[in-house]
């Protein structure tokens, strides 16, 4: 895949995850997460930047069917979070995603601890478990088969996202972060 048809493809997901995020009814009226869209697109960037063609093509298509049947991702996503609705989606591949991604995670915050906090791994697995509930069994496959393919390359895909985060806010590294960060 061409570098422009990549960007092209993270640009539409995250467009579309957008207007779903900006939808999203909250109790206590709009989340000042809302009202920062900017800081959604870096993070949302740092998300899907990592992932392959597989695995975006088919999430793609997901929201676009998604937007078609009038359902939101975030709307789901934040509810599953929050225990206002029963798990809708009980495929075994997302333990195994989840378990990959915190241990993943889990060597980027003893590497980079000032950069990575530690005592995040509970929210990370709630978060990243009830976002892949809104995940079609065809865009698990896919992400699933770009873990394995990431395990036996020896890649850490959330460290790619972090350093993706970092370039984004002007650091250049995580290394350059966490020294920035020790020096302080």
């Amino acid at each position: 895949m061409t570098e422009e048809r990549r960007e092209a493809l993270v640009e539409d997901i995250i467009e579309r995850e957008l207007r779903m995020f900006l939808a999203v009814k909250t109790r206590g009226g709009k989340s000042l997460c809302q009202e920062r869209p900017e800081s959604f697109r870096i993070m949302r960037e740092m998300t899907h930047g990592v992932l392959s063609e597989a695995v975006l093509e088919s999430y793609l298509g997901d929201l676009v069917r998604a937007e078609e049947a009038g359902r939101n991702f975030m709307t789901e996503k934040y509810a599953l979070m929050d225990d206002l609705i029963p798990a809708i989606n009980t495929d075994p591949r997302i333990r195994v995603i989840v378990e990959a991604e915190a241990d993943w995670r889990d060597e980027v915050s003893a590497q980079f601890p000032r950069t990575v906090q530690r005592d995040g791994r509970e929210s990370f697995c709630l978060y990243l478990r009830c976002e892949l509930q809104t995940y079609s069994p065809a865009t698990l496959t896919a992400y699933a088969a770009l873990v394995d393919a990431a395990r036996n390359e020896g890649r850490n895909l959330v460290r790619e996202r972090y350093e993706i985060l970092m370039r984004k806010l002007g650091y250049g590294s995580l290394e350059a972060c966490e020294a920035q960060l020790a020096a302080h």
